[in-house]
């Protein structure tokens, strides 16, 4: 397994999130349903982020993307751990859709390590295969499963995802087992004994 290297080529995309991709390099990616973060909250996250993008221009040495993640990554897995909006994924038939478009294409455009739906996020920790895009995969696996609970009547969340996401390169063994760790670990973090699907890798 080959891991992120800063001084390698990176391959940049942008929405309203920067998106980083390295070859076949492990990705640790976050989506969340339209209504799961206070709107005062993302922005001044975003504010707030923007503020350190400028002091700190990418690409980063090691301290400075931890100081990075510490402030914003972090906090925003707290926020969306606080389960606000309507949370739909707690409802197991809607979490089993995205559990199938998850594993849809495993094994032929990437390979999934781990991952783990919560009521109104979803972390996956993949690999994508050479040539395969993470903002494709995430548009087939957004897209698919709000056509399918949409025209099962499952939810009245509409749009159901959010568009964008977050992501992050990983960049050693232990990185990797560290997000393993935490996907492994968000449910009891979040105070959950139910209401969420994990699913590793053996």
């Amino acid at each position: 397994m080959r891991f992120f290297n800063p001084r390698g080529d990176i391959e940049k995309t942008f929405h309203k999130l920067p998106h980083w991709k390295q070859g076949e390099v492990p990705v640790f990616a976050t989506f969340r349903l339209a209504d799961s973060l206070p709107q005062e909250v993302l922005e001044k996250w975003f504010a707030e982020r923007e503020a350190f993008l400028r002091a700190n221009p990418p690409p980063w040495d090691e301290v400075t993307e931890a100081c990075y993640h510490g402030r914003f990554s972090n906090a925003l897995d707290e926020h969306l751990d606080a389960a606000h909006g309507c949370c739909a994924l707690r409802d197991t038939c809607l979490a089993k859709i995205v559990v199938g478009r998850l594993h849809h294409f495993d094994g032929q455009r990437y390979q999934l390590w781990s991952y783990v739906i919560m009521p109104n996020h979803v972390h996956v920790l993949l690999v994508l295969n050479e040539g395969e895009s993470l903002s494709d995969t995430l548009k087939g696996w957004k897209g698919v499963s709000s056509r399918m609970i949409h025209k099962e009547g499952l939810s009245e969340l509409n749009p159901f995802w959010q568009p964008d996401y977050f992501d992050r390169l990983i960049r050693s063994p232990e990185h990797f087992e560290t997000v393993r760790a935490y996907i492994r670990d968000n449910s009891s973090k979040a105070g959950l004994t139910s209401g969420f699907i994990f699913w590793e890798r053996s």
